[in-house]
């Protein structure tokens, strides 16, 4: 089909009652070229937003939904160009209120969802065929465009309602069964299959990882759940509790440094960390270890790690277990002595490589060798304070 004309200027007549005005025509023809098109202006526009908004792909988005939603869109999107209107219909705003809050569920940003739209419409216009647009024709279509780019603002309106609406939804959810999570680990007397159901609802192994924040955090209202709105955006699970004017975060495959980073963000100066242990009873122990760090760092700023300050919190609580700290340092001491030896010697003679070396009749070089062998098999430092007291203590621990 070509759009406009090959003829020169003609005299305009007006209309007779009933007949559709050169305008109307005109829209009609441009709606109809689209359709022609839709398919491929559907693939191209799925392509733009694949290739720009990285949150679509990541979250495991299966590209012929996604082109057959966009298709969908499309097609109403010509449906409004063909009836001259702005205003989104009743099954248009419902459609996309739904595709909102299902964008939500999967971790899609408020922020990307929106701007794949308009990727998705400059893909759109870009792939027009622009070569067949003559004459007169590309007025109706700016006004076409015009009003395409309002109709879309009420498009994108009701798709960030439903994706609002589901994030507070799944908030609640997960703020609920991660209370009731944090209550049977801080209880210790809920049978294990009503843990294992809690930790399912959530999403989460429960024969895995855990590892456990606290930060002191008042509770506002938002906090929790916009740190468990972002924390969605990673890889990984997480149930985010405030309680006791604490902020309690229980993770399992989610990379430390992604979790206290959004803690920063949210306002928390203080935070202590536990280690990261397995199964449903690790969840527990990892809890009583963030919160003894915390207790460790006696208010002061930063990121505590029981890991660095497991002495001086065992010190206020012995009944912490720190036995994940030597599993590495122990099997490592019992399959290769002569480096136990090296780490038992070292600490002894007053951390001295010379005096150490000496007493063990190596050179100091070789000794120097051991240590840091050490440390690349255990992740311990003798050469660091807690380092040193880790690994002579696990040394006797073998």
């Amino acid at each position: 089909m070509h759009i406009g004309t090959d003829e020169g200027p003609s005299r305009e007549r007006e209309p007779s009652q009933g007949e559709p005005s050169r305008q109307e025509t005109s829209t009609a023809e441009l709606a109809e070229v689209l359709r022609e098109r839709l398919d491929r202006l559907a693939d191209g526009a799925t392509a733009a937003v694949l290739e720009q908004l990285p949150s679509f792909s990541d979250c495991g988005q299966d590209r012929a939904e996604l082109t057959a939603t966009v298709r969908q869109f499309l097609r109403a999107g010509i449906d409004a160009v063909a009836e001259s209107r702005t205003a989104t219909t009743p099954a248009e705003t419902e459609f996309a209120r739904i595709y909102g809050a299902r964008r939500a569920v999967q971790g899609i940003p408020s922020e990307e969802l929106t701007l794949s739209f308009y990727v998705a419409l400059r893909a759109v216009w870009i792939g027009f065929p622009w070569s067949s647009a003559r004459g007169d024709f590309l007025t109706t279509l700016v006004g076409a465009m015009e009003r395409s780019m309002l109709w879309l603002q009420n498009v994108v309106a009701a798709v960030g309602a439903g994706h609002q609406q589901a994030l507070v939804g799944t908030w609640l959810d997960v703020s609920v069964l991660g209370q009731q999570l944090l209550n049977f680990l801080e209880d210790g007397s809920a049978p294990d299959a009503d843990v294992r159901t809690v930790l399912d609802r959530l999403d989460m192994d429960t024969a895995g990882r855990f590892q456990a924040w606290v930060a002191p955090l008042p509770d506002d209202g938002t906090t929790g759940r916009l740190l468990h709105t972002r924390l969605r955006q990673q890889p990984g699970r997480c149930a985010v509790v405030h309680t006791d004017g604490h902020l309690v975060l229980l993770s399992q495959d989610t990379e430390a440094v992604a979790v206290e980073n959004a803690l920063s963000e949210a306002g928390a100066t203080t935070i202590g960390v536990g280690l990261s242990r397995q199964g449903a009873a690790g969840a527990r122990r990892s809890l009583a270890d963030a919160r003894g760090a915390l207790r460790a760092a006696r208010h002061r700023q930063g990121v505590h790690r029981y890991a660095d300050v497991w002495l001086f919190a065992l010190a206020q609580d012995p009944a912490a277990g720190a036995e994940p700290l030597f599993e590495a340092a122990r099997a490592t001491a019992r399959a290769q002595p002569h480096l136990a030896d090296a780490v038992r010697t070292f600490a002894d003679h007053g951390f001295s490589i010379a005096a150490a070396a000496r007493a063990l009749h190596l050179h100091a070089n070789t000794l120097t060798y051991r240590l840091d062998r050490w440390r690349e098999l255990t992740g311990l430092d003798c050469r660091d304070y807690m380092g040193l007291v880790t690994s002579r203590t696990a040394v006797e621990l073998a």
